[in-house]
């Protein structure tokens, strides 16, 4: 009995005697040195902040003032084998840390120093390096720079009203680090393992590979991920890529203009949907912007992926589609659609299928760039694709290449229905849709060239049944 006591009693003064929880606490990034001058390289500064918000484990506000603060760093290796060839840091690396607020305002802008050196380099010399394996590329000849702001293993955290800017006009590109350009660590924010993450009013543009990166290993709680009013433009790879989790949510954001400046690494998306780090499912992008990326506006790679939802989102791909779908469960509603989008999942069933509702569709030049594609639809082969409700115009192209021809049962097929097209220019002789086994319903097909009737048929003959070519509506305008 006096053993047990002697127990309880060690346990009680243990409980009792624990460090209280700490208060939450504000600091400015001022108080850690910065100056914020846009002369004065503030690196030190925001290390010393992450290591103060790290030791309390997070649980307070970091405030940036109004002014620029330049970062970056790396260190040579002198040709350490076990070391960067130049090794950067992270600026705000936080670990394990919850109930944390990243706080700017208007006009807080954290700008990376010129000339820091992004890809393959002579670990001696400092020289670029054309000769590292594109597969297996050696770390020792790489040029690191690092991410602005990175999460690892954080909850409940918010970042707010701040321009993160990479100055990827001035990085020092090297030689290749992989098989797709430069695949080397210079992202706005970085976000690993971590949930409940708020990422508002905030600019993440000019990094030399993504403006924000989620890698989130599978579980069984929801990560709620949510970005808001961000805008990711002019970034080496991608605006967003998401290599892992579940339930991410952006409104009003955009993600425009990938690879358009200073070097571009494929697939250079407005946002790369791919699961590298684990399955990924529950994604929704409302009223956001995909423009003039160099890849494509959105595109899904290899791994798990399913069930993200677009909805009043514009897509305008110049040089690429605009839209790259082979996973399950993607749909698209109200959407504007400028340029071609190709492939569609090939589903066994309707609701794993690519569905397209109420969406409009126009080969419409970008700022005097003409949109990408010979057809607005440019699919083969997916199963149970669907186009309800909308509205195709078309300027100078043709309108689809739509086949599934192997579709094992009518309900197989892919369907277009309930739709209007408005063709404003037709060339002799030339079809206007190319499809195969699909069903086409209800739709009306107007032609705005005079001369249209005259000039040949409106689809392939055997693109269609004769009851559906039939219950089509055509207009011919005088």
């Amino acid at each position: 009995m006096l053993q047990y006591f002697s127990l309880f009693l060690l346990a009680f003064i243990s409980y009792t005697t624990k460090t209280p929880a700490q208060n939450s606490i504000k600091k400015s990034i001022k108080y850690f040195g910065a100056k914020g001058d846009g002369k004065t390289n503030d690196t030190e500064a925001f290390l010393k902040a992450t290591a103060f918000f790290n030791e309390r484990g997070g649980n307070g506000t970091l405030t940036i003032p109004k002014g620029i603060y330049i970062v970056g760093k790396q260190k040579m290796s002198n040709g350490d084998e076990n070391k960067y060839a130049y090794a950067g840091v992270d600026i705000l690396d936080f670990k394990n840390c919850s109930n944390l607020v990243l706080k700017g305002e208007k006009g807080s802008e954290l700008k990376y120093a010129g000339e820091l050196k992004l890809g393959s380099f002579d670990p001696l010399s400092g020289k670029d390096f054309n000769d590292n394996d594109l597969v297996r590329p050696l770390n020792k000849y790489a040029g690191v720079i690092g991410s602005c702001i990175s999460l690892t293993n954080c909850i409940n955290v918010t970042i707010t009203t701040l321009s993160l800017n990479g100055n990827n006009k001035f990085i020092r590109f090297g030689g290749r680090f992989g098989d797709l350009g430069i695949q080397l660590m210079h992202v706005g924010i970085y976000v690993k393992d971590s949930r409940s993450v708020l990422i508002d009013k905030v600019t993440a543009s000019y990094f030399g590979l993504d403006g924000i990166m989620v890698s989130n290993k599978p579980s069984a709680l929801s990560d709620d991920i949510r970005l808001s009013n961000v805008t990711c433009a002019y970034n080496c790879r991608q605006g967003l890529s998401w290599v892992g989790g579940n339930y991410l949510v952006a409104r009003n954001c955009k993600f425009n203009h990938s690879g358009k400046i200073g070097y571009l690494s494929a697939p250079a998306a407005g946002v790369d949907i791919e699961a590298e780090i684990g399955p990924i499912s529950g994604g929704l992008f409302d009223d956001c912007e995909f423009i003039d990326n160099s890849g494509c506006g959105v595109v899904t790679g290899g791994g798990k992926a399913s069930n993200c939802h677009f909805t009043n989102c514009t897509f305008w791909g110049t040089t690429n589609w605009s839209i790259w779908v082979i996973m399950p469960g993607f749909t698209f509603t109200a959407c504007k659609i400028y340029g071609s989008i190709v492939h569609g999942f090939n589903a066994q069933n309707e609701i794993d299928a690519t569905r397209y509702t109420r969406c409009f569709f126009e080969d419409k030049p970008y700022q005097g760039k003409p949109p990408y594609g010979k057809f607005i639809i440019e699919c083969d082969g997916p199963r149970n694709m669907l186009f309800d409700s909308c509205t195709f115009t078309t300027n100078t192209t043709q309108i689809a290449w739509l086949n599934t021809g192997n579709a094992t049962a009518e309900t197989e097929k892919a369907t277009i229905k309930n739709s209007n097209f408005i063709i404003k220019k037709t060339v002799n002789g030339n079809a206007v849709f190319w499809l195969h086994n699909i069903n086409f319903k209800k739709n009306t097909v107007e032609f705005m060239d005079p001369a249209a009737k005259q000039k040949g048929f409106w689809a392939n003959p055997c693109c269609i049944t004769a009851e559906d070519r039939d219950a089509t509506k055509i207009i011919y305008n005088k």
